[in-house]
């Protein structure tokens, strides 16, 4: 390959001359597949967080009595997939 001297490069010429395109492809191809890989965890996030504020509203309306730390347990719970148990108290 010549440059614009007319003279051939040398490997190191070669190496230095499509090093920073090569990693910078490199890096826009990694910074891609990271973003597309952070959509359905996005996604799940988003459904979990739905699920619990409708576990809170549903607590507030039919169990007043619960209150505080106890309501976001159980509803923490229930969207983690555990059955909605009310505390001994």
């Amino acid at each position: 390959m010549a440059d614009h001297d007319g003279r051939k490069l040398s490997v190191r010429e070669m190496i230095n001359a499509h090093l920073f395109p090569v990693l910078a492809l490199l890096a826009t191809a990694s910074s891609v597949s990271i973003a597309l890989s952070l959509g359905p965890i996005a996604g799940q996030a988003s459904r979990w967080n739905t699920c619990y504020d409708a576990g809170l509203a549903w607590l507030q309306r039919n169990s007043p009595r619960i209150q505080g730390g106890d309501r976001t347990a159980i509803a923490a719970n229930y969207c983690n997939g555990g059955l909605p148990n009310k505390p001994a108290r």
